[in-house]
């Protein structure tokens, strides 16, 4: 009867001690289980995705394909944006060539305007030019045609540090404000591939305040529909490519009439 009793007394303690070390293992699990949610986020799930098979990656590869083949062919033609307005003014860069200043003059000419205006920095072409800028080199090529010198109008634009173009719209902007009476509608002639980043720059400078239309001169050197069969126009379109992403993203001209609008200019 004795043993029986002290072999109760074991079991009910070893039933005892093993309870409670279930428990404290629960609690030990439970508190581990709190502290992962806690301190431990989960950095990854389960998603399901699909992908294509083999003929959707052909296809998908010949779509791409396919549609940079169309921009790049159309891409000259997209940058010698034509869009006039047939303003009062027409604006003419300096820079250009002695053709393209022709062409600017036939199109004063066939266009009723009554004003045109030469723009430009100061010349780098040469060492020794015969005038400091662009602006007045293109006026003595046009005036030596001809041209009634009452209808001609010279903006010469100082060096710049920022953008010569810009720099440009923002005299030529500046001198319509002290010297018209009325609200001005311009047409800017430009270079061939130039012709859409110079539009762009001088809505810039203008704010959207006038009208403002762009014609771009005839591409000499190249053709725009296969301007990539010649280095000439490779390196054109290619750099007025860049030129226009640049001015698009992170081109910042500043206020308006601030130092940084008219950097260059001390």
């Amino acid at each position: 009867m004795d043993a029986w009793i002290v072999l109760n007394s074991i079991y009910l303690i070893r039933c005892k001690f093993e309870y409670l070390i279930y428990n404290t293992l629960n609690l030990l699990l439970f508190k581990l289980k709190i502290y992962q949610k806690m301190t431990m986020p989960s950095l990854f799930r389960r998603r399901e995705i699909l992908l294509p098979t083999l003929l959707g990656f052909v296809i998908i590869i010949l779509f791409t394909v396919a549609i940079t083949l169309i921009i790049l062919k159309n891409m000259a033609t997209f940058l010698a944006h034509n869009e006039p307005v047939q303003g009062q003014y027409l604006i003419v860069e300096g820079w250009l060539s002695e053709p393209a200043l022709l062409e600017a003059l036939t199109t004063y000419k066939t266009g009723g305007y009554k004003f045109l205006i030469t723009t430009g920095g100061p010349d780098t072409r040469h060492i020794n030019p015969l005038h400091e800028t662009y602006a007045e080199q293109s006026a003595a090529f046009i005036q030596n045609r001809g041209f009634d010198d009452s209808n001609l109008i010279v903006i010469a634009t100082p060096a710049s540090a920022q953008n010569r173009t810009f720099l440009s719209a923002v005299m030529v902007r500046d001198w319509l404000t002290a010297n018209s009476t009325v609200k001005p509608t311009i047409d800017v002639f430009s270079g061939d591939v130039h012709a859409r980043r110079t539009h762009k720059l001088y809505k810039m400078a203008f704010a959207d305040e006038i009208k403002i239309g762009i014609i771009a001169a005839q591409a000499n050197g190249f053709d725009l529909q296969y301007w990539w069969q010649t280095s000439e126009g490779a390196k054109a379109v290619l750099t007025e490519s860049a030129g226009l992403l640049w001015v698009t993203c992170c081109f910042n001209p500043g206020k308006r009439g601030s130092h940084q609008e008219k950097w260059g200019i001390y």
